[in-house]
């Protein structure tokens, strides 16, 4: 009996401890608790733990907003070092491109001082020209006042051939002058012998045609027939051949069949040039097909030559 007496005296007390200790233990959790409710209203500590969820629930959101907001800003920093990058390569674009005006600027003004010398060796030829005649009327003058005027004619003679010179001179000049002012300045990329990729500048020069601009007017590929706003008036005639050009590159050659004052009709020879890519609206050159020496025909064929030439240079001097 006293041992059990002594059991149960043990197991109260450590029962007593335990509830002590439980004690203790809900006493700390409650006052952690009210520790963190601290700041959420409420007259009791269950009103106050009751909202607990809802808050916790929009930690969880603000946190989901503040991950997402994070998000954009991560976004928003790399968008804004790529359009730093993207500022930088469009910077360095700029320099180069004003490094390129620069230089075509000086281009430009070269080929400006190069005209103007051009325009002042023509304007000097004119007035030696002027200077020339004025000595041409004098001399003749003189020749019909004096009999003894052999020596003024042979002045005469060598002013005029100085003269003649001086016209195909400035004839000359003006056509460069038309051909420079007709030019454009072009960029090529050659590769130089160590194989390296160089730009280089030229002066591209116009094709100019030598021979008259006729329009087609009419084009029957089946039977092989074409018309052109060219006749009589311009030199063509019948039976004649003609090549049509186009820049400078054979189209095809016409036997002219019916040749009106203004308007003539020919037969295309399908085995020269490219004529299947002659059409209605066609500006092209005409030029006399080149013959032996000893071909008796070859004077039909050069005859609208001559007449040809003027509207090729009026047409270029458009």
């Amino acid at each position: 009996m006293k041992a059990v007496s002594l059991t149960l005296k043990i197991v109260a007390i450590l029962a007593a401890a335990f509830c002590v200790y439980a004690w203790m233990d809900t006493r700390g959790k409650i006052s952690s608790a009210e520790g963190h409710l601290k700041d959420i209203a409420g007259e009791s500590l269950e009103a106050r733990a009751a909202k607990v969820p809802s808050i916790l629930k929009e930690k969880a959101q603000m946190a989901e907003k503040i991950k997402a907001f994070e998000g954009r800003v991560s976004t928003l920093e790399q968008r804004n070092n790529s359009m730093n990058s993207e500022l930088e390569s469009e910077r360095a674009k700029n320099v180069q491109a004003n490094s390129d005006l620069v230089k075509k600027n000086a281009e430009i003004r070269n080929l400006n001082s190069s005209l103007s010398t051009s325009k002042k060796q023509i304007a000097e030829k004119d007035t030696l020209i002027e200077t020339l005649k004025r000595e041409i009327v004098a001399s003749k003058t003189l020749v019909t006042q004096n009999n003894e005027s052999d020596g003024l004619k042979e002045r005469v003679s060598t002013l005029e051939s100085q003269l003649k010179a001086k016209d195909s001179e400035l004839a000359a000049a003006k056509e460069k002058l038309k051909i420079l002012d007709m030019s454009e300045i072009v960029e090529v990329i050659e590769t130089d012998d160590n194989g390296n990729k160089v730009k280089r500048t030229i002066v591209k020069t116009p094709y100019i045609p030598t021979g008259d601009i006729a329009t087609v007017l009419t084009v029957d590929q089946k039977n092989a027939m074409v018309s052109i706003n060219r006749g009589k008036k311009n030199g063509v005639k019948p039976d004649q051949k003609i090549i049509l050009k186009r820049e400078g590159k054979v189209v095809s050659e016409i036997l002219m069949m019916e040749v009106a004052d203004e308007v003539s009709v020919g037969l295309i020879n399908r085995n020269m040039g490219i004529p299947e890519t002659i059409e209605i609206g066609d500006l092209l050159e005409m030029a006399s097909p080149i013959s032996n020496k000893a071909a008796a025909p070859a004077a039909p064929a050069s005859a609208p030559a001559a007449p040809a030439e003027k509207p090729a240079a009026e047409a270029s001097e458009a």
